[in-house]
């Protein structure tokens, strides 16, 4: 299953960038969908290409590895509360607060753009990324899997 419930988390206040990753990450590798070694990898991978995206009326962050990292392809979501900076993939130098942070592990022979162009229709409508925040565990998962659905990914 691409989204569950399980891989659904809240960021706490205080927490940093890296940790929150490491959870991230953690969710995947304990459902057996990514390799040991995927963690360090996001973690690297951002310090060199940040994934902070600014979309004018709010912003996402979508950290990922490389495909030799990933078993079976699978998505960890944050609610981003505690207020978790991430630096722009357009200006590393400047930071910005997603709302939402979407961990990527994408497998060998996924179509990669046509998941991350689904995820950017999903996540670009600020109604829909402000009524997110307000849901369960459960009704993100089931919204991200049946927007998915529509564009045909799963």
């Amino acid at each position: 299953m691409m989204f569950s419930e399980s891989r659904v988390l809240v960021s706490w206040r205080g927490e940093s960038r890296e940790s929150l990753l490491r959870r991230m990450a953690r969710c995947l590798f304990e459902e057996g969908l990514v390799k040991d070694d995927f963690s360090r990898s996001v973690i690297l991978r951002e310090a060199d290409y940040p994934t902070g995206i600014d979309m004018e009326t709010h912003s996402i962050a979508i950290p990922h590895a490389e495909f030799e990292h990933v078993i079976r392809t699978g998505f960890t979501i944050a609610l981003n509360r505690g207020m978790v900076e991430f630096h722009r993939t357009d200006e590393p130098e400047q930071v910005i607060v997603p709302t939402i942070i979407v961990m990527m592990a994408i497998a060998p022979g996924s179509e990669k753009v046509a998941l991350i162009q689904s995820l950017f229709q999903f996540l670009g409508d600020e109604e829909t990324v402000k009524k997110l925040v307000r849901l369960s565990s459960t009704e993100v998962a089931r919204l991200f899997t049946q927007a998915m659905h529509r564009e045909g990914e799963i």
